[in-house]
């Protein structure tokens, strides 16, 4: 299998050749948006994990995890009791 991505105007095509001389070449496409850009990736992100990361489960030893988190400058961020914001 090879992968292959490429930037266009809007965002991104990911293409996937399956080294199949009777199967055609896929295309997956993330595209970028005002307002939700970061889900979009995220979505693109979980897309190619589930259908062509490794099997894990959740008593596998290891496994992939996409999260969206805020930064750890961004300024909305409250300081627990413990932590003091520099």
């Amino acid at each position: 299998m090879k992968f292959e991505i490429r930037r266009v105007r809007n965002g991104l095509v990911l293409k996937v050749d399956h080294d199949i001389e009777s199967e055609e070449a896929e295309e997956i496409v993330y595209q970028e948006s005002d307002g939700n850009e970061v889900e979009a990736f995220v979505d693109f992100l979980h897309f190619i994990n589930e259908h062509y990361g490794p099997s894990t489960t959740r008593y596998s030893p290891k496994r992939i995890r996409i999260t969206i988190e805020p930064g750890d400058k961004w300024k909305d961020i409250q300081p627990s009791e413990n932590q003091t914001i520099r």
